[in-house]
Protein backbone atom coordinates (compact mmCIF):
# COMPACT_ATOMS: atom_id res chain seq x y z
CA UNK A 1 0.00 0.00 0.00
CA UNK A 2 1.31 3.11 -1.11
CA UNK A 3 1.00 6.49 0.59
CA UNK A 4 2.63 8.67 -2.32
CA UNK A 5 0.79 9.53 -5.62
CA UNK A 6 1.96 10.56 -8.96
CA UNK A 7 1.30 14.49 -9.21
CA UNK A 8 -0.38 15.56 -12.55
CA UNK A 9 -1.72 18.66 -14.09
CA UNK A 10 -5.31 18.27 -12.14
CA UNK A 11 -3.89 17.34 -9.35
CA UNK A 12 -2.92 13.46 -7.78
CA UNK A 13 -3.52 10.56 -10.35
CA UNK A 14 -7.17 9.38 -9.18
CA UNK A 15 -6.68 6.02 -10.37
CA UNK A 16 -3.56 5.71 -7.61
CA UNK A 17 -6.00 7.87 -5.16
CA UNK A 18 -9.08 5.35 -5.70
CA UNK A 19 -6.63 1.96 -5.45
CA UNK A 20 -5.21 3.54 -2.60
CA UNK A 21 -9.06 4.34 -1.33
CA UNK A 22 -9.89 0.73 -2.01
CA UNK A 23 -6.92 -0.71 0.02
CA UNK A 24 -7.84 1.48 3.10
CA UNK A 25 -11.31 0.23 2.71
CA UNK A 26 -10.21 -3.64 2.67
CA UNK A 27 -7.71 -3.43 5.86
CA UNK A 28 -10.90 -1.74 7.47
CA UNK A 29 -13.19 -3.67 6.63
CA UNK A 30 -10.50 -6.31 8.10
CA UNK A 31 -10.14 -4.80 11.14
CA UNK A 32 -13.82 -4.48 11.45
CA UNK A 33 -13.72 -8.47 11.19
CA UNK A 34 -11.16 -9.08 13.19
CA UNK A 35 -13.46 -6.92 15.52
CA UNK A 36 -16.42 -8.68 15.26
CA UNK A 37 -14.21 -12.11 16.05
CA UNK A 38 -12.55 -10.56 19.17
CA UNK A 39 -16.23 -8.82 20.22
CA UNK A 40 -17.75 -12.25 19.61
CA UNK A 41 -15.22 -14.12 21.69
CA UNK A 42 -14.93 -12.12 24.30
CA UNK A 43 -18.93 -12.06 24.86
CA UNK A 44 -18.70 -16.13 24.31
CA UNK A 45 -15.82 -16.29 26.64
CA UNK A 46 -17.96 -13.90 28.88
CA UNK A 47 -20.98 -16.93 28.88
CA UNK A 48 -18.74 -19.76 29.44
CA UNK A 49 -16.95 -18.42 32.47
CA UNK A 50 -20.25 -17.52 34.10
CA UNK A 51 -21.30 -20.55 32.97
CA UNK A 52 -18.41 -22.37 35.11
CA UNK A 53 -18.79 -20.06 38.03
CA UNK A 54 -22.71 -21.02 38.17
CA UNK A 55 -21.68 -24.96 37.88
CA UNK A 56 -18.98 -24.52 40.41
CA UNK A 57 -21.44 -22.78 43.09
CA UNK A 58 -23.79 -25.28 42.55
CA UNK A 59 -21.15 -27.99 43.14
CA UNK A 60 -20.11 -26.25 46.09
CA UNK A 61 -23.49 -26.19 47.87
CA UNK A 62 -24.29 -30.03 47.14
CA UNK A 63 -21.07 -30.59 48.49
CA UNK A 64 -22.16 -28.23 51.65
CA UNK A 65 -25.19 -29.84 51.87
CA UNK A 66 -23.70 -33.69 51.64
CA UNK A 67 -21.85 -32.51 54.06
CA UNK A 68 -24.09 -31.20 56.73
CA UNK A 69 -26.35 -34.32 55.79
CA UNK A 70 -23.54 -36.62 56.89
CA UNK A 71 -22.83 -34.55 59.57
CA UNK A 72 -26.20 -34.91 60.98
CA UNK A 73 -25.98 -38.53 60.69
CA UNK A 74 -22.95 -38.83 62.51
CA UNK A 75 -24.32 -36.47 65.30
CA UNK A 76 -27.38 -38.76 65.89
CA UNK A 77 -25.41 -41.94 65.46
CA UNK A 78 -23.14 -40.62 68.53
CA UNK A 79 -26.50 -39.55 70.47
CA UNK A 80 -27.31 -43.02 69.91
CA UNK A 81 -24.07 -44.44 71.05
CA UNK A 82 -23.86 -42.47 74.48
CA UNK A 83 -27.55 -43.87 75.38
CA UNK A 84 -26.49 -46.91 74.60
CA UNK A 85 -22.92 -46.51 77.07
CA UNK A 86 -25.11 -44.66 79.70
CA UNK A 87 -27.57 -47.51 79.74
CA UNK A 88 -25.24 -50.43 79.46
CA UNK A 89 -23.33 -48.26 82.62
CA UNK A 90 -26.52 -48.00 84.25
CA UNK A 91 -27.17 -51.70 83.51
CA UNK A 92 -23.52 -52.29 85.04
CA UNK A 93 -24.00 -50.27 88.30
CA UNK A 94 -27.07 -52.40 89.03
CA UNK A 95 -25.72 -55.62 88.48
CA UNK A 96 -22.80 -54.98 90.60
CA UNK A 97 -25.21 -53.47 93.19
CA UNK A 98 -27.01 -56.81 93.32
CA UNK A 99 -23.85 -59.01 93.36
CA UNK A 100 -22.54 -56.97 96.32
CA UNK A 101 -25.87 -57.43 98.19
CA UNK A 102 -26.48 -61.15 97.08
CA UNK A 103 -23.33 -62.20 99.25
CA UNK A 104 -21.93 -60.99 103.11
CA UNK A 105 -18.45 -60.58 103.37
CA UNK A 106 -17.69 -64.16 104.58
CA UNK A 107 -19.70 -65.94 101.73
CA UNK A 108 -17.86 -63.57 99.17
CA UNK A 109 -14.66 -64.99 100.75
CA UNK A 110 -15.51 -69.16 100.79
CA UNK A 111 -16.54 -68.37 97.01
CA UNK A 112 -13.02 -66.87 96.35
CA UNK A 113 -11.72 -69.81 98.53
CA UNK A 114 -13.43 -72.17 96.68
CA UNK A 115 -12.56 -71.39 93.42
CA UNK A 116 -8.98 -71.04 94.62
CA UNK A 117 -9.09 -75.44 95.15
CA UNK A 118 -10.65 -75.81 92.06
CA UNK A 119 -7.94 -73.76 90.43
CA UNK A 120 -5.18 -76.02 92.49
CA UNK A 121 -6.90 -79.29 91.90
CA UNK A 122 -7.06 -78.35 88.00
CA UNK A 123 -3.34 -77.36 87.94
CA UNK A 124 -2.42 -80.02 89.89
CA UNK A 125 -3.92 -82.71 87.60
CA UNK A 126 -2.48 -80.89 84.85
CA UNK A 127 0.81 -81.47 86.02
CA UNK A 128 0.14 -84.92 87.09
CA UNK A 129 -0.96 -85.53 82.91
CA UNK A 130 2.53 -83.81 81.29
CA UNK A 131 4.55 -85.62 84.08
Amino acid sequence: MSNSFSITKKGYSLQEVDDFIMELEDTIDNYKLKEQYISQALVESHITSKQIIEEAEIRAFEIEKDALIQLEHLKHELDSTKKKLESFKNDYDVFIDHFKNSFTDIELQAVLDTIDEIDNIISGSKKNKAG
